[in-house]
Formats: structure tokens, C-alpha cells, sequence
């Protein structure tokens, strides 16, 4: 009997694409543990309804092709929107057991879900998108002419042009991390060397190719993200006013649940560049309904005062009070932007003569005091929940990164709580 632990990436969500790892260096954060670790290739900005039946399907195969045995545990975790999926995922099955009294085998098997930086009523930065009122169709615009650009230039033309804006923009002179992202991936469209490499490469774009397609035929998941919901579209999780009907759901199949809080530093007034802009996008005039001002506790810090979370206050990408769910006792709060708690929280020089594959990015850069420690230590609390169903009793195996208050050591029993 194993235990497994499913990773779902949010919005643009990908398992890997160009020179990025959406969840980067976990593997290695949870290598003392004796959990599978998947990565769920999700569809980057489809509706919510959509990405959850994929990530059904996905978890059918993984069971039918004995991936998965059927006395094995499974332990799904969400970044930002795909912790919506992962709700709207047990909603379905919870659906087929009212209208037909059963439903798939792989339900039983789900033994804890946990959400991090999960918009679980919505982010105003959705609402403000949808507030310019820009259609569907030009939304889509810019993706379509970077698909049919990319596409134009094919492998060659477009690693041309990423190793001249390389030269333009190094990495090491203080270009944004978003920016380094896109044009390390552009370079990596081709490759000189032995046919492997070139192999390599040419999967690369193709996949780039196909992720810009996919947004630029589908971006139904901003109406999923927007806090007020608007009549006639279909009504994701984050549209649900009560959620009595999920808990008791989730209790009486025994599945555990946890929210992991994130909030960032307000930027500087000097401050320049896309942390600013979102951040204050999302703490302008911040909607009623993305949730009330409450106190949460702290997940690495347990000894500190609960920290009181007001509407403004965001991650950069989410507002915080909208993460707490179904309330702050199931809630605790994490020092970081949306990108650091997925591995994005500084650029890593990789070593002299060594060309990675992947590159660890600081893709919001928002001077949170998060780095490879908090990291490593927020992992951590993740595994022993999936475990023990609690973030804060125990120890863990000893670790030279080990830091901010106790844990759960995977030998031990502890009484489970929510």
C-alpha cells in the first residue's frame, strides 16, 4: 500500500513548459518521505468544470494502468486554481452519488486535500479584468498572434530571436524573472548539439505552441475566478456561498482538508514592475465578496499572534482573506507570494559549463521573507498532514533546514484533526 500525492497547478498550469517547472524543487523537498509524487498536466486557462472532469479522467488512467493500486492512498493538493479543480472534482463525485448512488473507485481511495494560495471566493484581480469589459474573443487576441508568431518563426527564428534578447536582457542584470522565463524557453526551441538535445528542444516548442493554443481558444476560467458572479455563466466553487454540503461530504467519506494562507509585503511606493501593478489591482477597492477581515494563525510559526487578514491584503495574484476556507480554524498563514510556496522564490545561477533544462525563477519578486529554508519547512508540514491530517504536533526526521516549530515525524500517531 503506497501513498500518493497529487500536485494540480493553477491558472496557465502546466507540469513542465520551456525553461519552467510549475512546482519546482518538491520532489526534492519531500525525498524523506516515502510518498509517490505526480504532477498533474492541467489545461492553463479552461473553466474550472473542465480542468476537474481532465483531472478525474487523469486519475481513471493512473488507477487503470496500475500506477495507482486500488488499496492505495491518494493525497491531492491544489495551487491557487487548481484547488478550485480539486473541489469542483469532489462536488462531481459527490453529484454521482446523489443521482445514481455511486460512484468511481478512485473517490474512496482520496484520503486528504489540502489547498494552497487557493482563490476559494475569487480574486479581484479576475473582477478588474472582467470590469474593462473586453470580450471573449479580443481577451483571446494576444495569445492567438503569439501562437501564430511562434508558429511563423518556427524552432529556429523564435531561439534566434531569444538569444539576441539575451543578450539585451541577461539574467544576472536584474531583468525580471518573468521575462528571463520566456526568453530562456524561446533559446530552448533549438539546438546545435546531438540528437537527443535536438529531440528535446523540438518537444519543447511544440508543447509551448500548444499551450498558447489552448489559452487562445479557451479562457473561460477568469469568469470561474471573479467574485461576483454573472448570470448565465456556469458557477464555479468560488461562487458558492455555503459550503456546509462540501464539509459534511468530506467528512462522512473521511477526507481531511487544510487551506494554506499566503500573503505578501505591500511594495515599496518607489516599487516598479508587475508585483506592483497586481498587487495593487488586487488591493483596489477589493469586492465584498471575496470574503470578511478575520484573524489567521500561522502555519511555520505557531507560536506568533494570529495575524487579522483584511480585504486589500493579497499574494500578488490572490486576495488572502479569500484563501480561508471553510474557516481560519482550518486555515493557517504563510509569509510569501503566490510563486514562492511552488519553488519560484529566487533565480538560481546554475553552475559554470552546466545548461539546465528547468531554471528556478522569482517570477513575482515581491521581497517576502521566504527563501530555500521556509520552503523546505513549508513541504514538510505538507507531507506530515497527509499522514497525521494536522499541520502542528510531532517532529519530523531530523533536517539542517528544519525550522519554525514542530512537525510530525511519519513513524508517529497523532489524534486527526481538520
Amino acid at each position: 500500500m503506497q501513498d500518493h500525492i497529487v500536485l494540480v497547478p493553477g491558472f496557465g498550469g502546466f507540469q513542465a513548459l520551456g525553461s519552467l517547472r510549475y512546482y519546482h524543487g518538491v520532489t526534492q523537498a519531500l525525498g524523506f518521505t516515502p510518498l509517490v509524487v505526480h504532477y498533474f498536466p492541467n489545461l492553463p486557462t479552461a473553466s474550472v468544470q473542465t480542468r476537474a472532469r481532465l483531472l478525474r479522467r487523469w486519475l481513471g488512467e493512473l488507477q487503470e494502468r496500475g500506477v495507482i493500486g486500488r488499496e492505495d492512498r491518494i493525497h491531492l493538493v491544489g495551487h491557487s486554481t487548481g484547488g478550485l479543480d480539486v473541489r469542483q472534482l469532489l462536488m462531481d463525485y459527490r453529484k454521482d452519488e446523489d443521482t445514481r448512488g455511486v460512484s468511481e473507485d478512485v473517490l474512496g481511495q482520496i484520503r486528504t486535500v489540502q489547498f494552497i494560495s487557493t482563490p476559494q471566493h475569487g480574486t479581484n484581480l479576475a473582477h478588474r479584468f472582467r470590469g474593462f469589459r473586453i470580450p471573449s474573443r479580443i481577451a483571446r487576441l494576444l495569445p492567438r498572434m503569439l501562437f501564430e508568431t511562434t508558429r511563423t518563426l518556427r524552432e529556429v527564428g523564435a531561439s534566434f530571436i531569444g538569444r539576441r534578447l539575451q543578450r539585451l536582457f541577461p539574467p544576472s542584470k536584474g531583468a525580471p524573472d518573468w521575462l528571463d522565463a520566456a526568453v530562456q524557453t524561446m533559446v530552448g526551441f533549438d539546438s546545435a548539439r546531438d540528437p537527443l538535445e535536438r529531440a528535446l528542444a523540438r518537444a519543447s516548442y511544440f508543447e509551448t505552441l500548444r499551450w498558447l493554443l489552448d489559452i487562445a481558444t479557451d479562457i473561460a476560467a477568469v469568469s470561474d475566478l471573479d467574485p461576483v458572479w454573472t448570470p448565465g455563466s456556469p458557477v464555479s466553487p468560488a461562487h458558492r456561498t455555503t459550503t456546509d454540503e462540501e464539509q459534511d461530504f468530506f467528512k462522512r467519506k473521511g477526507i481531511h482538508y487544510g487551506s494554506i494562507v499566503t500573503v505578501a509585503k505591500r511594495p515599496a511606493a518607489s516599487a516598479r514592475g508587475l508585483y506592483k501593478l497586481v498587487y495593487g489591482m488586487n488591493a483596489r477597492r477589493p469586492c465584498a465578496e471575496l470574503g470578511r477581515a478575520q484573524a489567521v494563525p500561522w502555519l511555520l510559526e505557531p507560536e506568533r499572534e494570529a495575524r487579522r487578514l483584511t480585504l486589500p491584503e493579497n499574494d500578488g495574484i490572490v486576495n488572502s482573506v479569500s484563501m480561508v476556507w471553510p474557516d481560519a480554524q482550518s486555515s493557517f498563514l504563510v509569509e510569501a507570494d503566490h510563486a514562492d510556496v511552488i519553488g519560484h522564490f529566487r533565480y538560481a545561477e546554475p553552475p559554470p559549463g552546466v545548461v539546465p533544462r528547468y531554471y528556478q525563477y522569482d517570477l513575482l519578486y515581491s521581497d517576502s521573507d521566504f527563501g530555500p529554508k521556509e520552503f523546505e519547512a513549508l513541504w514538510r508540514k505538507i507531507a506530515a498532514f497527509t499522514q497525521h491530517h494536522t499541520y502542528h504536533a510531532g517532529r519530523l526526521p531530523p533536517s539542517e533546514r528544519n525550522i519554525h516549530g514542530p512537525d510530525v515525524s511519519w513513524g508517529e500517531s497523532t489524534s486527526s484533526v481538520t
